[in-house]
């Protein structure tokens, strides 16, 4: 069974894909930011931290935006769409100060 933490973390780089498929003359600046989440989970995937319980609220919210951002897209209504990035980012940043484990102590 794969833990939810690596489920969710292949559901964010799926979405962030299509979203990247869908944004044919968006700014650029939003596809480097889905292009560095993607390269982001993906290493992410090889740490410890995604296979713990503790991964699964956050890797929820990142994917809950990863999925916004995706419909958005699909559906051509990019009017809120930097908002919703900002949100992603903000996950993502709270995800990796996170995946450092600073301060557990695994008994």
């Amino acid at each position: 069974m794969i833990p939810k933490g690596i489920e969710n973390a292949n559901a964010v780089i799926e979405a962030c894909k299509l979203t990247l498929a869908g944004l044919d003359s968006a700014d650029p600046e939003w596809k480097e930011v889905l292009q560095s989440i993607i390269e982001i989970m993906e290493n992410l995937k090889t740490k410890f931290f995604l296979k713990t319980n503790l991964a699964i609220p956050i890797t929820n919210a990142s994917r809950k935006d990863a999925t916004e951002l995706q419909s958005l897209v699909e559906k051509h209504n990019l009017s809120c769409f930097a908002e919703v990035l900002a949100r992603f980012r903000g996950n993502m940043e709270k995800l990796l100060k996170q995946a450092k484990m600073d301060g557990v102590i695994i008994t």
